[in-house]
């Protein structure tokens, strides 16, 4: 018996020194519900980043790390899979739910091109990486169209799932070292609690200053980055297990709530969501921690903070607020879902008033309906206690929408798994060789080669995996690399070399200009980078308009070795097109690098950049909907100038020669999707491989043409 006595005693003891239960926030329920309202209606009308996820994740970490933090000084027992257990209940069932039913929709109402995002984000997402995923792509979440992923939201419960359980292993972990060092000790639970704080601090400061860091390196992919965005989730962790320490005046507060809410209100509209998480997302982080302290009881009362002198606590409390707190979760989910969704069936870029509210009103009832019938019932399964025939039939109405959902789950992943392997059968078969007779590509334009009407290939769905050589040889350097990155095509024993250089609309027409140089004895040597065009401006974007400083950097490398190499012939982007107006240009930092080459004695060949059709919608993702070619693509006036611009550098810069592909690419009126039977293009602004092969024959004629190496 004394075991039990000795175990009661140190229970006993362990309640009597924990604080009295601290009463209950609605006003923190009524900011969830205020800031999951600002981010749905920043997303439907595409208004912006509202700093409404910033919120959410600063609550999240108020409320997770003050209970691991509680739970580390006062609870008897550190294992992780009680929490583990419930944060499951918590998380996976309305998840679930909204996948399944978004791999339902997305197959009759998406085409079948958009199912590899889809299924691959929905794995993501059930695993919680979701985030990492989208970091890769560095998929933009500024605006929502048809061709944006109905999962691409869900890459801030991705980041939430991964600080739970890293904080729970941090926590938990710190507490019991701690504990089993002062064991001998009666406070060894409060240095527990103080070791887990310091622990957290310092995990803390080292976010805050990657995520300063990162933001101006690769703002792109620090957006998602799960360490970037712990400071914040840790900045609410730590008010919580600081809170019982803060004494607030009592005139303080009411400056403190209303300055916190104006902040979070007009943070959508001064700040540049895109430079979040870094130091700037301290103005959604601060505004949430001001309203989470103008609340706090005050030391040694239990007075609730609705029933403070505080009119913007009050207002933060009222039913409505804290009805759509509780169903935030829920609504977070299905918003985003049921906006792309209509925009897909609908056909539109963008949403009305009226369209807006509709979307609003029937993600609500879609949230409604997942929390009355899916999170409650998996949530609390025993909260009716009697009778025991009523616990029964209660666990029996659990126990089957736990059983849907895990078989739903199961199939996400199977469904998942099975189309990309199905892909990568295809892939395979990209390889193979068209017969030219069937499918002339280019030539039918260059050439007046005819032929009948045959299935396009590569088929819609193929059509982003066909890829020029260089990407499956590993031979283009990443956004954030400054390295060189060679690699040799052509005829490797040949003496005269052609240099490739540029971002990815140069990297698009090796592979005809390795046949070319296999045909006519020259040597190609690539120098490659994503989205980085050869030039000599030195503060480059990416496409988003963010500084792209590795560009720079890798620009200023290719250069001086090309300079010190001395090839025949430098082949590169010439123009480039004027978004949101017709036609296009020669950049003056193109000219400023063509006359850097001249000067060092280097000739170029100055090549036209190939149209780029409109983004919405895709021109495969157009054709697998049913489209024709003609109007999945673009009429050439709006995207090509009538006289290629860079053909006035011939007489400017000694060495400068232009080559112009654009009429194997257009007739005289318009850009097709598809040409002599095969796609024209892999995505919006790139050619698929398939044709740059057949621009074989067009690409020999104007470089022998413009080199003298043979007779055309």
């Amino acid at each position: 018996m004394e075991p039990a006595e000795n175990s009661g005693r140190a229970q006993a003891e362990r309640a009597a020194r924990r604080p009295p239960r601290a009463p209950y926030r609605y006003d923190l329920d009524g900011l969830r519900g205020f800031a999951i309202a600002l981010v749905v209606v920043y997303h439907v009308w595409a208004l912006g980043i509202s700093g409404g996820v910033d919120v959410f994740l600063t609550l999240s970490g108020f409320f997770f790390v003050g209970m691991l933090v509680r739970n580390a000084r006062y609870g008897s027992d550190l294992s992780p899979l009680p929490m583990l257990k419930r944060l499951a209940r918590r998380l996976l069932p309305a998840l679930v739910t909204v996948l399944t039913a978004v791999g339902i929709a997305a197959f009759f109402l998406l085409p079948n091109t958009q199912w590899a995002t889809i299924s691959g984000q929905s794995v993501a997402s059930l695993f919680y990486f979701q985030n990492w995923q989208l970091a890769r792509t560095a998929g933009d979440y500024l605006a929502a169209d048809p061709t944006t992923s109905p999962l691409q939201h869900l890459w801030s419960m991705s980041v939430q799932g991964q600080f739970f359980v890293a904080t729970l292993g941090i926590v938990y972990c710190t507490a019991w070292l701690t504990r089993t060092a002062l064991r001998n000790r009666k406070d060894a639970g409060a240095w527990a609690a103080r070791a887990a704080i310091i622990v957290l601090t310092l995990c803390a400061a080292a976010s805050f200053a990657y995520a300063s860091i990162s933001v101006q390196q690769d703002p792109a992919t620090a957006y998602y980055d799960s360490f970037a965005r712990g400071w914040e989730l840790l900045a609410g962790g730590l008010v919580a297990a600081y809170l019982p320490l803060l004494r607030i005046h009592s005139l303080v507060r009411p400056m403190l709530a209303f300055a916190g809410l104006a902040a979070i209100v007009l943070c959508g509209i001064v700040v540049d969501g895109r430079l979040f998480p870094g130091p700037w997302a301290l103005v959604p982080v601060l505004a949430t921690l001001a309203i989470i302290a103008a609340g706090a009881p005050a030391a040694n009362t239990s007075v609730s903070p609705e029933h403070r002198p505080t009119a913007i606590l009050r207002f933060l409390a009222l039913p409505p607020l804290v009805w759509l707190g509780s169903i935030a979760y829920s609504f977070y989910l299905w918003h985003w879902p049921v906006l792309i969704f209509y925009l897909a069936a609908s056909g539109q870029r963008a949403v009305s008033i009226g369209e807006g509210v509709g979307v609003i009103l029937v993600s609500l009832f879609l949230a409604w309906l997942t929390l009355r019938f899916v999170e409650i019932p998996l949530r609390y399964p025993h909260r009716n206690p009697a009778p025991a025939s009523s616990r029964v039939r209660w666990r029996r109405r659990s126990t089957y929408p736990a059983i849907a959902l895990a078989v739903a789950a199961l199939m996400l992943v199977g469904a998942a798994g099975g189309w990309r392997v199905y892909l990568n059968d295809r892939e395979d078969r990209l390889a193979q060789s068209l017969d030219p007779i069937q499918y002339p590509g280019a030539t039918e334009l260059t050439d007046g080669v005819r032929a009948s009407p045959m299935p396009w290939r590569p088929v819609p769905l193929d059509a982003w995996h066909d890829h020029p050589i260089t990407a499956f040889d590993g031979c283009i350097a990443d956004t954030d690399s400054e390295e060189l990155v060679t690699c040799e095509y052509g005829d490797l024993t040949a003496d005269r070399t052609i240099v490739l250089a540029g971002g990815s609309h140069a990297e698009q027409w090796v592979t005809a200009l390795n046949q070319v140089g296999l045909d006519e004895g020259f040597r190609v040597v690539t120098y490659l980078k994503m989205a980085c065009p050869l030039s000599s401006n030195p503060e480059p974007t990416h496409f988003d308009g963010f500084p792209y400083p590795q560009c720079w950097e890798w620009n200023q490398r290719v250069l001086a070795e090309v300079a010190a190499n001395q090839p025949d012939y430098l082949m590169t982007n010439s123009t480039r097109p004027i978004h949101f107006e017709p036609g296009d240009y020669v950049p003056d930092h193109y000219r400023e690098m063509f006359q850097f080459l001249s000067d060092n004695g280097i000739a170029t060949l100055g090549l036209r950049d190939s149209p780029w059709l409109p983004h919405f919608p895709e021109p495969a993702d157009c054709l697998a909907s049913g489209g024709d070619p003609e109007e999945c693509g673009i009429s050439r006036a709006d995207v090509l100038s009538a006289a290629n611009p860079a053909d006035e550098l011939e007489g400017e810069i000694p060495g400068f020669v232009s080559l112009d592909l654009s009429d194997a690419i257009c007739d005289v009126d318009v850009c097709r999707a598809v040409e002599g039977n095969i796609l024209v293009y892999r995505d919006f602004n790139h050619l698929s491989a398939s044709y740059v092969r057949t621009t074989v024959p067009e690409m020999r004629r104007q470089i022998g043409e413009a080199t003298g190496w043979w007779d055309n």
